[in-house]
């Protein structure tokens, strides 16, 4: 855990998290504006925006902040400091991890209060369960980024790393997209490329709920709980893939 509070603490001085945070209240300031324009399409332009100021904070933060995260560490060796403590390199890695998931939830958590407050939901008690199912799924939609992004800059350069975040995170959303043109197409080799990538990526598709119909509609129990399995599952390889590479890598 001082590890963690640590990350956090360095993670709140850095550029990346105060442009995360400019980027976020300009989408919703702007959602505001649009939404005052037309009083009928008021809550709907407001919680698409909103939503997605909050998704774009959390994959910014997720994708910088997890592309250098170790790869700062070890290019200036300043890990050894830590773990020629009592601290193994599982545990450092935790550490980092879950420093850098205080720092997305303190942020996504900030700005969800304030889409709630601006879309007057505490009149409406009965739209409170879907919009914190809406606002947990883009929180573990990022956690599962940043956990893949650590992954590869343990493999690949950091900008390649936050390259191939990013690719993942597009891709995730296009697998239904994919899968309908395969559909459509009737090419084997196609469909049979798509099931793969069901796969081989986090299905972020599944999770495109951060829309006012998702918010007055609700989400099935059903869906939550895949989400819950499914986002759990991909974070806990990332993060044993993480933790394997990482013993075996010279730091020195």
């Amino acid at each position: 855990m001082t590890l963690a509070r640590t990350t956090l603490r360095e993670m709140l001085r850095e550029r990346v998290f105060m442009v995360a945070v400019l980027i976020a209240i300009a989408l919703l300031g702007l959602s505001f504006l649009l939404g005052a324009l037309s009083f009928a399409e008021q809550r709907k332009i407001l919680t698409d925006f909103g939503f997605l100021a909050i998704q774009i904070s959390g994959l910014g933060i997720s994708l910088f902040s997890g592309a250098y995260l170790l790869a700062k560490e070890i290019e200036k060796q300043t890990c050894l400091l830590i773990l020629s403590r009592p601290v193994s390199r599982a545990q450092f890695i935790v550490g980092k991890l879950l420093g850098v998931l205080a720092l997305n939830s303190l942020l996504m958590g900030s700005l969800t209060i304030l889409l709630w407050i601006l879309l007057g939901l505490w009149k409406e008690p009965q739209f409170l369960l879907s919009f914190l199912e809406i606002a947990l799924s883009l929180w573990c939609e990022s956690a599962v980024i940043l956990c893949l992004v650590i992954f590869f800059s343990l493999v690949v350069r950091p900008v390649l790393a936050l390259g191939a975040g990013f690719m993942v995170f597009l891709l995730g959303h296009w697998l239904g997209d994919l899968a309908f043109f395969a559909e459509k197409s009737r090419e084997d080799l196609f469909v049979q490329a798509v099931k793969v990538l069901h796969w081989l990526t986090p299905n972020f598709y599944r999770m495109n709920w951060k829309s006012a119909y998702f918010l007055e509609k609700g989400i099935p129990a059903e869906n939550i709980l895949w989400m819950l399995a499914h986002m759990t599952g991909w974070a806990l390889l990332a993060v044993l893939a993480t933790n394997f590479f990482f013993r075996r890598k010279d730091i020195v």
